[in-house]
């Protein structure tokens, strides 16, 4: 915005052009002022590139002859680089899978690499995110994702992090059942086996306290 405040972006896309460094009438020939402050002004650009690059890039920008140069080179350079970073992001998305990582975090991961990647400038579109969240879950979520691809319109990020989420939660519920069952189950016999000994002692105190008859004694 800069340089084309100051109508400057011409020294970068060349539309500006180099002036003669010169200018001759008949035998003579004389220093060019449009030159003269045409260098001054590609010189002061390309300054400012040099500022606002990467350490690691800057000699890209020195080497330059010209602002226009060094502003190719530097395409060219965060080009690749961009490229690398897509194909990076790329990959970690595809790689990522929900396994043990609760729904939420695994949600998140996935949305953070989205971002990454259109800052980057590769969009992912809603359904190329929907999919991937799919692909990424486990069995046991296997029911709702077929109900969910089921529908005649297409889901939302948001509306599938909260069905997902209620899913998740439903799950843990049924998991606690499954394991307070046995715990309950084993309550409930040893409250029997104590209840049954318990009668039994009772009806031993009750025979030993009971006078034995003897049909002999009166005779």
């Amino acid at each position: 915005m800069l340089m084309h405040g100051h109508d400057l972006y011409g020294h970068l896309d060349g539309s500006t052009p180099t002036p003669n460094p010169s200018t001759t009438f008949g035998t003579n020939t004389t220093p060019n002022p449009a030159y003269t402050l045409w260098f001054r002004q590609d010189y002061l650009i390309q300054n400012a590139l040099m500022a606002s690059v990467d350490p690691m890039i800057a000699s890209t920008v020195d080497a330059a002859n010209t602002s226009k140069q060094a502003w190719d080179s530097l395409h060219t350079a965060y080009a690749n680089k961009s490229q690398t970073q897509i194909f990076s992001l790329r990959d970690q998305l595809a790689r990522i899978t929900k396994d043990s990582l609760p729904i939420t975090e695994y949600l998140q991961r996935i949305r953070s690499l989205s971002d990454e990647l259109a800052t980057a400038g590769a969009l992912v579109t809603n359904s190329e995110l929907i999919v991937k969240i799919f692909t990424g879950l486990g069995p046991e979520f296997r029911e709702i994702s077929a109900a969910i691809r089921a529908r005649d319109t297409t889901v939302t990020y948001e509306e599938l992090y909260e069905k997902l989420l209620d899913h998740e939660l439903f799950l843990r519920h049924e998991e606690a059942k499954k394991i307070q069952s046995p715990i309950t189950a084993a309550v409930a016999t040893h409250n029997k086996s104590t209840n049954n000994s318990n009668n039994r002692n009772n009806r031993r105190q009750n025979n030993n306290g009971t006078p034995t008859h003897n049909p002999h004694q009166w005779r």
